[in-house]
């Protein structure tokens, strides 16, 4: 680092006193916050509203309400059937399926009472970075570059939402040194590992921050001992070695240049912090440097466990425990080979330097050129947003700008902190706390989006990065204000008239206008409005299906789930995607099956996700078997004389 920005983050000053907090806290805020609040949280809910029942991706929508279809008709996850997930969101599906109807739209209640719990953490934790008006702003932000631009009830909405509940928990535990917020802290990464197993990354970050924590916290002295920490040091450098050799492990296998420095890099600049600063920590025995960090990994890691004791249970009952690991740590696997989408590659990180190289000019000039910097970058962002309506070009600069934030900022923000603690003397204050939790917990979790890159994964993770963005720039306050006005106006706009009517299938490469208008008036689709497209397919597909079946079952494959809960059949077979079966022998054990229940129908899907159309020889023997057919779309539906 500089000498300037060394002179930056040390100008930073903070009350680091501890306060008390509690519910008494937060009825103490002060009127403005509140009102802020609640103009933030209709604004909020109002555009999600708005957005709740637009758009889908059929097999989305169908495995996750199938799932939840079987789990309110008494079958296990994993056992009964090849769960895609963990299995927590299935139950809880079910249980609104018991209360609300079994339909698309209750998946999506369920997800938006989440999003309203949501918005508020973001606000409380943007308003211990900035002042309560600015925190309004980046929740805002945040809501605008998440859950309307897919409004699915996909399981990593809620990894998203519990890792925020997770980080307003250790937020509040930085003030009020309480083991019941790491518990609760921990209770939301159990929670969220019932939901998707990427939870594993939120705990990974949450343990490098306490790892963080627990270097300036303090110990047993050791100065009459003269190995010191010695043993404790070289479990931080064997844990943050494990840490790294995992990532890369996991990362090899669709490894590419551009996933380890989206991916790896961020990770290895945290860990470079911590390594240099266990280099520099002394004074404290091993002894009292492992009773400091069990006395915070005890109560997270209670928390993070009881959920997970729970969910056992009917495993442990069932005696279906090799089952469930199956479906948890292999599956997963097998997930990596059979979805994959690359990430950008490393040139498009070029807006995004770009921008940052914006950014440190600002800081060093002064008078009429920082005004001139402001108009210049404001005509800019004014003349992308109009052109970027019909030059793809231009679009996938603001993208790419947006998309690369969070290796770039977590990098920049690692290197800024141990500027900031070498030019304050070494000393971290809860500020530098802060703002470690946050990166640590973006860059962990923004493994969320390998092995599939696909650009709404990025959302999955944006609104951590946004919260981080504010925790880091607050330690510059040389950034002309207006300047990042401007950037805020004009990642707001983007997201909002572009990336969002654009939906999920040209989100990186082009602008498109909204398609999906058209209701979907299934019994069923909850009144989705999906593209007309869709609607023409589906709403001929599945009547003729119900006509040609009546109380007979159907047969549906590869990959469309949503082919059974549309049309009211129970799946036959254990799978969702087709990608997850054994090949071997499976067109056999397939057609055993067929012939030895009542199938009336199948419904072959010729444009299938993931996994590979059928072989020909299937193909042959089923159209043997149902003669009849129609071809509605990418479906050819089947049936008998």
């Amino acid at each position: 680092m500089t000498a300037g920005l060394q002179s930056q983050v040390a100008g930073y000053e903070s009350n680091n006193a501890p306060v008390q907090w509690g519910w008494a806290h937060l009825l103490h805020q002060g009127l403005r916050w509140w009102l802020i609040l609640i103009v933030v949280w209709g604004i909020s809910g109002i555009y999600e509203g708005r957005h709740l029942k637009r758009g889908w991706v059929p097999h989305d929508e169908g495995a996750f309400a199938q799932s939840a279809d079987r789990v309110l008709h008494g079958e296990l996850p994993h056992r009964d059937y090849t769960e895609v997930y963990t299995g927590g969101l299935s139950y809880l599906n079910a249980f609104a399926f018991r209360f609300l109807g079994e339909s698309f739209a209750t998946t999506r209640i369920v997800l938006f009472v989440f999003f309203l719990a949501w918005v508020p953490a973001v606000y409380w934790i943007a308003s211990k970075l900035a002042p309560d008006w600015v925190a309004g702003g980046v929740t805002l932000l945040a809501v605008v570059w998440s859950l309307p631009n897919y409004s699915a009830a996909v399981p990593s909405w809620y990894n998203l939402f519990f890792a925020t509940f997770g980080t307003a928990a250790l937020f509040a535990y930085l003030e009020d040194r309480k083991w019941k917020w790491l518990f609760l802290a921990g209770l939301s990464g159990g929670l969220s590992f019932l939901v998707k197993t990427v939870a594993l990354f939120y705990a990974a970050g949450i343990f490098l921050f306490l790892l963080y924590l627990e270097q300036r916290s303090g110990g047993e002295s050791a100065a009459d001992d003269r190995r010191g920490g010695a043993i404790y040091s070289a479990f931080v450098a064997g844990s943050l070695l494990v840490l790294l050799v995992g990532l890369l492990l996991l990362i090899q296998k669709r490894g590419s240049l551009q996933a380890y420095v989206s991916f790896i890099v961020p990770v290895f600049a945290l860990v470079a912090l911590l390594i240099s600063r266990e280099m520099r920590t002394r004074g404290h025995t091993s002894r009292g440097r492992f009773a400091s960090l069990t006395r915070m990994l005890a109560p997270f890691s209670a928390g993070l466990g009881v959920p997970l004791a729970i969910f056992l249970i009917p495993y442990i009952r069932g005696h279906a425990l090799g089952s469930l690991f199956q479906g948890i740590f292999v599956l997963p696997i097998i997930r990596v080979t059979g979805a994959f989408e690359a990430p950008p590659k490393l040139i498009t990180a070029l807006p995004e330097l770009i921008l940052a190289g914006i950014l440190a000019v600002s800081v060093r000039v002064r008078g009429i050129a920082r005004w001139l910097l402001t108009l210049a970058v404001a005509a800019l962002f004014i003349y992308l947003l109009r052109t970027s309506a019909t030059n793809a070009s231009h679009y996938q600069m603001v993208w790419n700008a947006a998309w690369w934030v969070i290796p770039t900022l977590v990098i920049f923000g690692a290197g800024a902190l141990g500027s900031r603690e070498s030019a304050r003397g070494d000393r971290a204050d809860i500020p530098s706390q802060q703002v470690f939790l946050l990166l640590s917990v973006t860059a962990l979790c923004s493994l969320v989006q390998f092995p599939f890159t696909s650009p709404i994964y990025f959302c999955y993770a944006a609104p951590l990065a946004i919260l981080a963005v504010a925790g880091v720039f607050r330690f510059f306050t040389c950034i002309p204000r207006l300047l990042l006005a401007v950037l805020y106006v004009g990642f707001s706009a983007f997201a909002i008239f572009r990336v969002t009517p654009t939906f999920i299938y040209d989100m990186r490469t082009h602008f498109q206008p909204d398609t999906q208008t058209t209701r979907l008036n299934l019994p069923r689709a909850g009144n989705l409005r999906v593209s007309a497209k869709f609607v023409a397919i589906y709403e001929k597909v599945i009547p003729l299906v119900q006509e040609h079946a009546r109380s007979g079952e159907i047969y549906a494959a590869p990959d469309c789930p949503e082919v059974y809960f549309l049309a009211g059949y129970k799946n036959p077979t254990p799978t969702l995607f087709d990608f997850f079966d054994k090949p071997d022998g499976r067109a056999e054990r397939l057609l055993n099956l067929i012939d030895s229940r009542p199938i009336q129908v199948v419904v072959l899907n010729m444009d299938p996700g993931f996994s590979r159309m059928i072989d020909d020889d299937f193909y042959e023997a089923l159209a043997e078997r149902f003669p009849e057919k129609d071809t509605v779309g990418h479906f050819e539906v089947r049936w008998k004389r």
